[in-house]
């Protein structure tokens, strides 16, 4: 229980920390934290699929895609409002999400992964094809009344606010009924057979609730840049947001959070060498594979039960 007390407190004084910062922080700092929040909550949802039923998805990012470009056409092309579109955009990755899943009773490991990368890879040309999405020169997002209120202050409490949601909800998802069933699906198929758990739904529903987490995350991040690009969404984005997951602790709630925010920082803190930000995510995705499977997170719990004192034996005492 006291853990938990502490888990919940740490969580209230970051939001908290996360809702002052624009009072004093520039345009440009929050900017990068908007889009930090943005990929967490991408991240989030991508660690149902991986941290929980065990399933590597290699096609979040055409998620994303889905989000930025049903959000941008239906308010462009169409006239949409804002949460109209983002609605739509929901809807759709869920869709895509169930058919998605369709082949995952049939494939796992490496194929089904293959599955995934293929379905980000497709929307990628896809979207790159049509005049309707603007083609490879993509499409301007029509600045909103978020954006121009308060020096765009209502949109990054906007994200915030999403993003906390997510957060909750994705603890609710992992502690509940559903979360357990994914472990177990994860853990051992069989086992979750002879406890009555429909593989195929389960491994659909997966995916389905990883797109909703994509497809939001990819609707704020077309609403915080103002601009929908082919060369935002590219493969290289899906195996990103694995990376995240992946180095800061699959399975965890606050681990593909920190992953994520290495997603965003690196590259602000190499913008003046060209690929280097590559490079860094590979040597750190590397040394975390190895050293550190349970990934920053974990490494950082390691730590913190090194350095507690180990209680004494009683027949020491004596």
């Amino acid at each position: 229980m006291p853990g938990k007390t502490s888990g919940w407190a740490f969580a209230l004084i970051a939001v908290a920390a996360l809702a002052i910062a624009p009072l004093w922080l520039g345009t440009y700092p929050r900017y990068v934290i908007s889009v930090w929040l943005i990929f967490a909550l991408s991240a989030v949802g991508l660690n149902i699929p991986i941290g929980l039923a065990s399933i590597y998805s290699f096609g979040h990012g055409g998620f994303m895609l889905i989000g930025a470009y049903a959000t941008g056409v239906a308010t462009i092309s169409w006239g949409w409002p804002l949460l109209p579109a983002m609605l739509l955009a929901v809807v759709i990755a869920i869709a895509v999400g169930a058919l998605i899943g369709l082949p995952s009773l049939r494939l796992t490991g490496f194929s089904l992964a293959i599955v995934t990368f293929a379905f980000g890879y497709m929307l990628f040309h896809v979207v790159k094809a049509f005049d309707l999405t603007g083609g490879p020169q993509g499409l301007f997002m029509p600045e909103t009344a978020l954006a121009r209120a308060w020096g765009g202050r209502p949109l990054y409490y906007m994200v915030l606010a999403i993003f906390v949601v997510g957060v909750f909800w994705a603890h609710s998802i992992a502690t509940g009924k559903t979360g357990r069933a994914l472990r177990t699906l994860g853990t051992n198929e069989i086992v979750a057979q002879s406890l009555g758990i429909n593989l195929l739904r389960a491994k659909m529903l997966s995916f389905m609730l990883s797109g909703v987490y994509g497809a939001v995350a990819g609707s704020l991040l077309a609403l915080v840049t103002t601009y929908v690009a082919p060369e935002t969404y590219t493969p290289e984005l899906s195996i990103n947001m694995f990376a995240a997951v992946m180095i800061g602790g699959s399975g965890t709630l606050v681990g593909p959070i920190l992953g994520a925010l290495f997603i965003v920082l690196i590259p602000e803190l190499t913008q003046s060498a060209q690929n280097l930000s590559e490079i860094i995510y590979a040597l750190i995705f590397c040394l975390v594979a190895t050293l550190f499977p349970s990934g920053l997170l974990g490494m950082a719990k390691s730590a913190i039960r090194r350095l507690r004192p180990q209680p004494v034996p009683a027949a020491v005492r004596e």
